[in-house]
Protein backbone atom coordinates (compact mmCIF):
# COMPACT_ATOMS: atom_id res chain seq x y z
CA UNK A 1 0.00 0.00 0.00
CA UNK A 2 2.83 2.50 0.61
CA UNK A 3 4.28 1.93 -2.41
CA UNK A 4 0.60 2.62 -4.48
CA UNK A 5 0.47 5.80 -1.96
CA UNK A 6 3.82 6.80 -3.60
CA UNK A 7 3.12 6.45 -7.33
CA UNK A 8 -0.39 8.20 -6.46
CA UNK A 9 1.60 11.20 -5.34
CA UNK A 10 4.28 10.87 -8.08
CA UNK A 11 1.62 10.92 -10.60
CA UNK A 12 -0.94 13.34 -9.07
CA UNK A 13 0.26 16.69 -10.77
CA UNK A 14 1.24 14.89 -14.19
CA UNK A 15 -0.76 16.20 -17.37
CA UNK A 16 -0.33 12.85 -19.05
CA UNK A 17 -2.75 10.06 -19.05
CA UNK A 18 -2.54 7.29 -16.49
CA UNK A 19 -3.50 4.02 -17.76
CA UNK A 20 -4.08 1.93 -14.34
CA UNK A 21 -3.70 -2.01 -14.49
CA UNK A 22 -4.27 -4.91 -12.35
CA UNK A 23 -7.16 -8.32 -11.27
CA UNK A 24 -10.49 -7.38 -11.03
CA UNK A 25 -11.11 -6.22 -7.60
CA UNK A 26 -7.99 -4.90 -6.57
CA UNK A 27 -9.34 -0.84 -6.45
CA UNK A 28 -8.12 0.11 -9.73
CA UNK A 29 -11.21 2.96 -9.57
CA UNK A 30 -10.26 4.33 -5.78
CA UNK A 31 -6.79 4.55 -7.31
CA UNK A 32 -8.05 6.55 -9.91
CA UNK A 33 -10.31 8.90 -7.46
CA UNK A 34 -7.31 9.40 -5.17
CA UNK A 35 -5.49 10.29 -8.31
CA UNK A 36 -8.19 12.79 -9.40
CA UNK A 37 -9.07 13.69 -5.83
CA UNK A 38 -5.46 15.02 -4.83
CA UNK A 39 -4.51 16.21 -8.26
CA UNK A 40 -4.95 20.16 -9.54
CA UNK A 41 -7.74 19.11 -11.61
CA UNK A 42 -10.04 17.99 -8.52
CA UNK A 43 -12.39 20.44 -9.21
CA UNK A 44 -12.72 19.02 -12.96
CA UNK A 45 -15.46 16.49 -13.62
CA UNK A 46 -14.35 12.27 -13.23
CA UNK A 47 -15.53 10.36 -15.55
CA UNK A 48 -14.19 6.49 -14.75
CA UNK A 49 -13.28 4.68 -18.03
CA UNK A 50 -14.09 0.68 -17.99
CA UNK A 51 -11.92 -0.81 -20.63
CA UNK A 52 -12.33 -4.08 -19.84
CA UNK A 53 -16.66 -3.36 -20.75
CA UNK A 54 -15.65 -2.08 -23.82
CA UNK A 55 -15.27 -3.66 -27.30
CA UNK A 56 -11.46 -4.04 -28.34
CA UNK A 57 -11.83 -2.25 -31.54
CA UNK A 58 -13.89 0.67 -30.40
CA UNK A 59 -11.68 1.32 -27.16
CA UNK A 60 -9.65 4.27 -29.55
CA UNK A 61 -12.45 6.30 -31.14
CA UNK A 62 -14.34 6.36 -27.17
CA UNK A 63 -11.41 7.39 -25.67
CA UNK A 64 -10.08 10.01 -28.59
CA UNK A 65 -12.71 10.48 -31.15
CA UNK A 66 -13.51 9.13 -34.13
CA UNK A 67 -14.42 10.98 -38.00
CA UNK A 68 -17.31 10.13 -39.65
CA UNK A 69 -17.67 6.85 -41.78
CA UNK A 70 -14.52 5.62 -40.21
CA UNK A 71 -16.38 2.70 -38.66
CA UNK A 72 -19.95 1.15 -39.23
CA UNK A 73 -22.03 3.41 -37.42
CA UNK A 74 -19.71 6.43 -36.67
CA UNK A 75 -22.45 8.35 -38.19
CA UNK A 76 -21.16 11.68 -36.50
CA UNK A 77 -18.19 13.04 -34.96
Amino acid sequence: MNEVAHTIDRVKDSNSAVLITGESGTGKELVAHAIHRLSKRCEEDFIPFNCSAAPPDLIESMLFGHRRGSFTGALQE
